[in-house]
């Protein structure tokens, strides 16, 4: 077995124990009709349908703001490439300057 089903079987062995503390009763219970178990199962269904656009939402945005970022980025290599082709000494003229780890250095 993966740790990802590993991950999935305590999830649910979790949830199994949130389940019985909060109602009383296992998933075993014969309380509920099989036409009860299915709207119940339909307003979950639902629910992570809604859960799911969220998620969707928030993808497309990430992904529109890194489409602009890397437009950006490619601007901004441009205007770096012209300024060293015009002779500019980056770290000398005050720009803060770009180091590979990431980080900024203003000098």
């Amino acid at each position: 077995m993966s740790k990802i089903e590993e991950q999935v079987i305590e999830k649910m062995l979790n949830r199994a124990e949130v389940g019985l503390n909060k109602y009383g009763v296992t998933m075993e219970r014969d309380d509920i009709s099989f036409l009860e178990w299915m709207v119940h199962w339909q307003e979950e269904s639902m629910d992570a349908s809604i859960y799911a656009q969220r998620i969707i939402n928030e993808i497309d945005a990430f992904l529109e703001e890194l489409r602009f970022l890397r437009k950006r980025n490619e601007w901004l290599e441009e205007v770096v490439a012209l300024l060293q082709e015009e002779g500019v000494d980056l770290s000398t003229e005050g720009f803060p300057i770009w180091n590979e780890d990431g980080t900024i250095t203003r000098e």
